[in-house]
């Protein structure tokens, strides 16, 4: 099959300086292997999010590849690491004629091989996931019962607290807007609102009265 063009995908799961070192070395192994740099789309976000949720992706599966067009990512887990999620993208790069190649899987120039080979290997890389999972709570649990465990280190400091109350105070922006400008989760935006700011949740969040923080103590 004569492949037309060529797209590259990059996924990190939040905006930090290890993520953006991320972004340098998929991109690096995208343009290796022949992707054009105008062909490469990035995305921040979660890959246990399901596809529809993830914009750019769907853009880029929905409306830029055609048929006989190649997606090309660096790892398998830069898609989905869910295998029924895989198995759906899987279908629409099928039926759209568009040949899947991620460079840590074997790949074929058959469509339906390469199909098989990527939808098992996405198979047991979940597997194996849920695997490491299990040992790291099983781990935490026995740390647990010797008094060791003291939970994760919390990432909430000062210098956060204050980004967060610029960001609501003086930019007056909303907690999504927030969370997606500092590459945070929204329930620890929440979590400094309130805790950290004196936010209380009524309809909305708004910042507690002396009376109402008396109150609460």
């Amino acid at each position: 099959m004569q492949i037309k063009k060529k797209y590259g995908y990059i996924r990190v799961s939040s905006k930090s300086q290890e993520s953006n070192s991320s972004i340098k070395s998929q991109k690096e192994q995208l343009i290796q292997n022949g992707i054009q740099p105008e062909n490469i789309r990035i995305e921040v976000g979660s890959a246990t999010n399901e596809i529809k949720n993830r914009l750019v992706f769907q853009k880029l599966i929905q409306e830029e590849l055609k048929s006989n067009d190649l997606l090309m990512v660096t790892k398998i887990d830069r898609c989905s690491r869910n295998t029924l999620e895989f198995l759906k993208l899987q279908d629409i790069l099928f039926k759209k004629n568009i040949t899947f190649v991620a460079l840590d899987l074997p790949t074929s120039i058959d469509l339906a091989t390469n199909k098989l080979i990527a939808t098992t290997l996405s198979g047991i890389a979940e597997f194996e996931n849920n695997r490491r999972k299990e040992r790291q709570k099983q781990g935490i649990r026995a740390a647990q019962q010797q008094g060791k465990y003291t939970g994760r280190k919390s990432i909430i400091n000062q210098t956060l607290i204050q980004k967060v109350k610029n960001l609501k105070e003086n930019k007056n922006l909303s907690v999504t807007e927030i969370a997606k400008l500092l590459g945070i989760s929204r329930p620890t935006i929440y979590k400094i609102l309130k805790q950290e700011l004196n936010y209380v949740p009524y309809n909305r969040l708004v910042k507690a009265t002396k009376g109402e923080t008396n109150a609460s103590k």
